[in-house]
């Protein structure tokens, strides 16, 4: 197993809210993330967005009494833990985060739909036919978006500057010395959806999160100037998008397009 971050801090500023009705155990209030990939070298973007996304999710959880961990799964490991895990309920995750071959994210799809878990889809191939209950996908680079000229069309770039994009790119930068791409802003922005998801619902059980995942008023902020919402229909983050010319150093965008 790989364990890449973040534990929240263990003495946290607790802020008085609703009682639960039930008891309080040290578990009760930390959302546990499973990041998983068929490859942590060929997702390094996207494990790194993850972890920035942990750290600073864990700092804010912690103002709240809630703590916020991630753990980052190969298809071995996840199988290994899928076996331990059916042999009691300690470590189950509150939420998943996938990206991989239709193989495993299909098992990983399994797995939510089986245990009421949200899985939000960072990076798996694009199907037709209905969304899958327990599945939300942030990628919204599907056939139907790609340029049609020289330009390609990303969910982010390094260049963006706008709606706090210039101090979340700044951030990344000092973390990892590489720039953020869409593959890091996902990541980064999945952990926010996790930890927004567990202050909205007073909770951090994986029902109560898929629960509010399937709210169609939940919105979130993606650094990206307007609240970004899942489709009802599609599962699909409805958010706006980059036409890109060039590539690496020299790229740019070049037009915003519109949800």
């Amino acid at each position: 197993m790989i364990t890449v971050a973040a534990i929240a801090l263990a003495s946290a500023i607790v802020v008085a809210r609703p009682p639960r009705a039930r008891v309080s155990t040290p578990n009760d209030d930390t959302v546990r993330v499973v990041l998983v990939v068929d490859d942590t070298t060929a997702r390094r973007s996207l494990v790194r967005g993850a972890t920035l996304g942990a750290e600073e999710a864990s700092h804010t959880g912690a103002l709240f009494g809630t703590a916020l961990t991630l753990r980052v799964e190969t298809r071995a490991s996840f199988d290994s833990a899928l076996r331990a895990a059916a042999a009691g309920p300690s470590g189950s995750a509150s939420l998943y985060l996938v990206a991989g071959d239709s193989s495993l994210c299909a098992l990983v799809a399994q797995q939510g739909g089986s245990t009421a878990t949200p899985v939000l889809d960072t990076g798996c191939p694009a199907t037709s036919g209905p969304p899958v209950p327990a599945v939300y996908s942030l990628d919204a680079r599907t056939p139907a978006a790609a340029a049609t000229d020289s330009t390609h069309v990303e969910l982010w770039h390094p260049s963006l500057e706008r709606f706090g994009a210039e101090q979340l790119n700044a951030r990344f930068r000092r973390r990892f010395a590489a720039a953020m791409d869409s593959d890091a802003w996902m990541g980064w922005f999945a952990m926010k959806i996790a930890l927004d998801l567990a202050l909205h619902a007073h909770s951090t059980s994986s029902a109560a999160l898929l629960q509010q995942l399937a709210d169609p008023h939940a919105a979130f902020d993606g650094q990206k100037g307007r609240p970004l919402r899942f489709d009802a229909a599609t599962h699909r983050l409805s958010q706006p998008l980059y036409r890109v010319a060039g590539s690496g150093d020299s790229s740019h965008v070049v037009a915003e397009v519109a949800p």
